[in-house]
C-alpha cells in the first residue's frame, strides 16, 4: 500500500495575497480614474475658453463679452447637456460660478495679447460707425491689415517679420497686435477620496507653497517631499481655493491658452496687461538698438526711446500722440530683419506651461477670415 503524499499546506495563503494586493490595485484603481476626470476636465476648460476668445475678437476684447463666452463655455461642463433648467437659466447661474470662482482666486483669466506696448505701438483714437472719433478709446485698427507694411510703430521699428515693422516696444508688427490670446488658469477639484487629498498635499510642498512635513498613508511613510527649483508660484492660491461655502477645497492647477484673429478692432480694457505679465513674448526677438527695457511690474507705462510718450494703464486715457504715422517702408538695408517662425510670431508663449502641459498653448484660426 502506498504511502499517502504530504501535500504542503496553503489554506489561507490567498487570502493574505489578496490583502496585500488589494492596497495596490486600489490605489492604482483610484489615481486612473482621478486622472481621467483631470483630463476630462482640461478638455472642458480649453473649450470654454475657446468660447471666450471668440466671443472677445467679435467684441473688440471687451472684458465682459470674453467673461460671456468663458461662462457659456463652461456651462455643459458644470451642470451638462441635459440639464433639468432651462439654457438660459444654466447660462445666468454659469456666470454666477465664474464669478465666484475668479473671485475665490480658483479661476484666473488673463490678456496675455494685446498688451498695454501693443497699444502704445499700434494704437489709433476710436472711431464709431460714423467715422466720428471716440473721446478717451484706444483701438488698434483691424482694417486694410494686408497694407500694414506702411504703418509705423510708435515706439521705432526694432526689425522686419514677414516684410511688417516690428515696434520697438510690443516686438509685435501691426498683424501680431492683432491676435487675440487669453490664457486660462483653472482649479480642478480633486474629487476621489484618498488619491486626490494626496496629489495636492505633495504638489503643494513641491511648488514651495507649504513648509515641508511628512505624511502617512497607513502603514506607509510618504517622506518629506523637496521643493523643485522650477515651483510655479502661480499655482499656490488654487490648490486650496474655497468654494461658494468658504470650505476649501482640494484642486489640481490646469493652465490653457487659445489664440484667435481679431474680427473687430481691440479697444484697451482693464484686461489689458503690460508686457512683462505675459509669457507671450519670452521668446520674441530680441529688441534692437533703438528699444528700450520694458518696465517691470503690472500696468506700467512704457517709456521708450522712440519719442512715444508714456501711457497710463487707464482705458479711458487718450492717447492721441501715440498713432502711427504713415510713411514708407523702411528698407532691410537700414534694420535687421526677423524671420516669422512660429518661435517669435508675436502670439504663442513658448514658456514650460508645467504639468498637464498637452494643448496648453493651442492657436485657434478662423476659417475664412480676411486678412
Amino acid at each position: 500500500m502506498k504511502p499517502a503524499v504530504r501535500r504542503p499546506r496553503s489554506r489561507g495563503t490567498a487570502l493574505v495575497e489578496t490583502l496585500l494586493a488589494a492596497p495596490i490595485v486600489l490605489l492604482l484603481g483610484l489615481g486612473g480614474l482621478q486622472w481621467a476626470l483631470l483630463f476630462h476636465a482640461r478638455t472642458a476648460v480649453e473649450h470654454g475658453l475657446l468660447e471666450a476668445v471668440r466671443a472677445g475678437s467679435v467684441a473688440q476684447a471687451d472684458p465682459s463679452a470674453i467673461e460671456a463666452g468663458l461662462a457659456r463655455g463652461l456651462m455643459p461642463f458644470w451642470y451638462g447637456v441635459d440639464s433639468a433648467r432651462p439654457w438660459a437659466a444654466a447660462v445666468a447661474a454659469s456666470g454666477a460660478q465664474l464669478r465666484q470662482g475668479l473671485a475665490a482666486g480658483w479661476i484666473v483669466l488673463r490678456q496675455l495679447s494685446p498688451t498695454v506696448e501693443s497699444f502704445a505701438d499700434w494704437g489709433e483714437p476710436a472711431r464709431d460707425a460714423m467715422g466720428y472719433p471716440l473721446p478717451g478709446i484706444i483701438e488698434i485698427p483691424n482694417d486694410s491689415l494686408q497694407w500694414s507694411a506702411s504703418r509705423q510703430p510708435a515706439s521705432g521699428v526694432t526689425g522686419l517679420r514677414g516684410g511688417e515693422p516690428i515696434g520697438a516696444g510690443s516686438q509685435q508688427t501691426l498683424n501680431d497686435a492683432n491676435l487675440l490670446k487669453l490664457e486660462l488658469r483653472y482649479g480642478v477639484p480633486m474629487t476621489v477620496p484618498l488619491i486626490g487629498s494626496v496629489a495636492v498635499w505633495l504638489m503643494r510642498l513641491v511648488d514651495g507653497c507649504a513648509a515641508p512635513s511628512g505624511r502617512r498613508l497607513g502603514s506607509l511613510d510618504l517622506g518629506v517631499p523637496a521643493a523643485l527649483p522650477g515651483a510655479r508660484a502661480w499655482a499656490c492660491p488654487i490648490y486650496l481655493a474655497p468654494d461658494a461655502s468658504g470650505t476649501a477645497v482640494p484642486r489640481w492647477p490646469v493652465r490653457v491658452s487659445a489664440t484667435l484673429r481679431m474680427q473687430s478692432p481691440a479697444r484697451r480694457s482693464a484686461l489689458t496687461s503690460a508686457r512683462t505679465q505675459s509669457a507671450v513674448h519670452a521668446a520674441s526677438s530680441s529688441p534692437g538698438p533703438g528699444a528700450s527695457p520694458v518696465p517691470a511690474g503690472a500696468g506700467l507705462p512704457l517709456a521708450s526711446s522712440g519719442g512715444a510718450p508714456s501711457i497710463p494703464n487707464d482705458p479711458a486715457t487718450p492717447i492721441a500722440s501715440a498713432a502711427p504715422v504713415a510713411s514708407a517702408a523702411p528698407t532691410t538695408s537700414a534694420i535687421s530683419v526677423a524671420p516669422a517662425t512660429s518661435a517669435n510670431d508675436g502670439s504663442l508663449a513658448r514658456g514650460d506651461d508645467g504639468w498637464l502641459a498637452i494643448g496648453g498653448d493651442r492657436s485657434f484660426t478662423a476659417p475664412g477670415a480676411c486678412p
